[in-house]
């Protein structure tokens, strides 16, 4: 048996850390890229470091232990993919992946996994690559807008299957970019929507008092007004940690997912636009807090952050407590931009405030109240 230990190439000295909350605590990975003796380039991790420093220590001494320095890039050995390959959609789906390693988040890559297994693979899995014409294709895209919930019974929207066109067509995108194989998806036409778009949800100020009202658990009652007077992400808010809130604004720089390729329950990254944000606490807000008993490490939760569906079950308990209409927790933040624009806000300045793109404002969450159409109504002489 032989007990050589591998040796690398390695050209770069680019690496990335990411920090991970476990069962034990906070923990960091490091991620780097390596090219094996035979060329093929890999991304290699090294995981479940207590401080940053340690991570980074841990690096240099595989590098120094099992890497030979590259002056130039190692050459690649080219997968064997091409035009009249034989290797069929499940064996291309895995170098695709491993190739999104540093440039997406474990939660995105994820997802896309989820879709590859569950949608892509059962209908395509052993077709070689090369047969992925657009028949086949026109094929593959009628039977996935054919298909039914087994839950419910119902079509999928049309959102979520434009979800999983969109995996496949990232997949056949690569192939092309990488190894020149033609993108047939590119010239299918999508679907037109099936059913008409659900009308978007949310509360008024008035409605979202006679259900907090209702709100007995101050743990809940704080989260709730949180997402209703930032309109923050629930993830974001989730991944709060007791120093992130202070007397006048609150630090949103990190989310929370249960989304993971490892075994650890959640894992706590940047947020979805990597950015580091400070939103100002409105009056009412501010009375919320100064009622609350804030946790450590995690200001909702403590050792661990609140469980996602805990928060779910207690939202739906008290909806039907307060007998206000039935929405769901996201709708909160749905809840925050109407308000904003009822109250006059700026597009840009809502879209500062809840982390998002003006574009996205005006395309999801553009909705006034009924009272504000009315006004407009009446202005017409």
């Amino acid at each position: 048996m032989n007990t050589t230990p591998e040796r690398y190439y390695i050209s770069s000295n680019k690496f990335s850390t990411h920090e991970r909350q476990t069962k034990r605590g906070r923990v960091y990975d490091i991620v780097f890229r390596i090219v094996t003796m035979e060329g093929v380039e890999k991304q290699k991790k090294l995981s479940g470091f207590k401080t940053k420093g340690d991570a980074k220590q841990a690096y240099l001494d595989f590098v120094q232990e099992y890497c030979e320095l590259a002056k130039r890039k190692a050459v690649r050995k080219p997968v064997e993919v091409d035009a009249t390959s034989e290797q069929t959609v499940a064996d291309v789906v895995p170098l695709y992946l491993a190739a999104l390693g540093n440039q997406n988040k474990d939660s995105s890559i994820y997802d896309k996994k989820n879709n590859y297994n569950k949608y892509i693979i059962p209908q395509l899995g052993s077709e070689p690559i090369k047969n992925l014409t657009r028949e086949r294709l026109y094929r593959w895209q009628d039977e996935l807008w054919s298909m039914r919930n087994p839950k419910t019974n119902q079509y999928y929207s049309h959102a979520y299957l434009t979800k999983i066109r969109t995996s496949l067509s990232a997949l056949l995108t690569w192939l092309s970019d990488r190894y020149g194989i033609e993108n047939n998806l590119s010239k299918l036409r999508k679907p037109r929507r099936r059913t008409p778009k659900t009308k978007m949800k949310f509360w008024t100020v008035e409605e979202f008092n006679q259900f907090i009202a209702t709100v007995d658990n101050p743990v809940y009652r704080t989260f709730f007004s949180m997402m209703f007077y930032t309109g923050r992400r629930k993830g974001e808010i989730i991944a709060l940690q007791a120093d992130d809130v202070s007397e006048s604004t609150i630090l949103f720089d990190k989310t929370y997912s249960r989304k993971t390729l490892d075994d650890t329950p959640y894992s706590i990254t940047s947020t979805k636009n990597e950015q580091r944000d400070y939103s100002q606490i409105c009056a009412p807000l501010k009375q919320a807090l100064a009622e609350y008993t804030p946790q450590s490490p995690f200001y909702f939760g403590g050792d661990h952050p609140i469980h996602e569906n805990t928060i779910a079950h207690a939202f739906d308990r008290y909806v039907a407590k307060s007998g206000v209409k039935q929405i769901r927790v996201y709708d909160l933040r749905h809840s925050f931009v109407s308000m904003c624009v009822h109250l006059g806000a700026n597009i840009f300045v809502i879209a500062d405030l809840i982390n998002d793109t003006p574009e996205q404002v005006l395309k999801t969450y553009g909705h006034l109240y009924a009272a504000d159409k009315q006004a407009i109504i009446d202005k017409i002489k």
